[in-house]
């Protein structure tokens, strides 16, 4: 039932995503798989009453459930002001210093401008994983700690043709370890699409601590 029931919240939530005006929502499930809660973030341009009439339809017709209005919750923003800040690539420097390959990656968050660098032995696995690194200790920079941002691995992986970049980041601090996965397709640029894969699994985590 446990499948069943996490299969049925994540098309259920599929389903309330694609009605208009809706941004984001959280379906909440008993054991028996009945709905219990419905949570929804949308925009400003409809009426709330009829958008919970849209859910308990749209439900209705795909699933045959019917749904109780009072188990409807819709919160409302401008959608224009809520503009999540992420961090972006300001600038990528690698070069080769004798038998060692430097890293300096260059980012900014909300209108800051951060560096990290990093420093490995020279080789051609070494070259993304400096980059990755980099931009590691200028997310540290960043969020203003050092020593919680780790770099547990990077890999390159083929989906349907496609080099894509894998990234694992660990962040520890206070004896508790949390780990944050992202991925970025492989494009001309190796260096960026590296950076790339690295913010793609913290970026949220920066917001959260920053």
């Amino acid at each position: 039932m446990s499948n069943n029931k996490t299969i049925l919240q994540n098309d259920i939530q599929s389903l309330i995503c694609k009605l208009p005006e809706i941004i984001n929502c959280s379906v909440i499930c008993d054991k028996e798989g009945t709905i219990e809660e419905i949570h929804v973030l949308a925009s400003l341009g409809r009426n709330i009453k009829q958008m919970v009439r849209d859910i308990q339809s749209a439900i209705s017709a795909k699933f045959n459930i019917s749904v109780d209005y009072k188990k409807i919750s819709i919160a409302q923003i401008n959608e224009a002001e809520f503009k999540e800040t992420r961090v972006r690539i300001e600038g990528i420097q690698v070069k080769n210093v004798d038998n060692a390959i430097e890293a300096e990656v260059t980012l900014s968050y909300d209108d800051k401008v951060y560096k990290g660098r990093s420093s490995k032995v020279k080789s051609k696995s070494n070259r993304v994983k400096a980059v990755a690194e980099a931009t590691l200790a200028a997310l540290e920079a960043c969020i203003g700690i050092s020593g919680v941002l780790y770099l547990e691995g990077l890999e390159s992986l083929k989906v349907s043709d496609k080099e894509v970049y894998v990234s694992l980041v660990g962040f520890s601090k206070d004896n508790v370890d949390e780990y944050y996965s992202g991925s970025s397709i492989i494009s001309l640029d190796e260096n960026e699409s590296a950076v790339k894969a690295v913010l793609s699994a913290v970026n949220r985590k920066v917001n959260t601590v920053a």
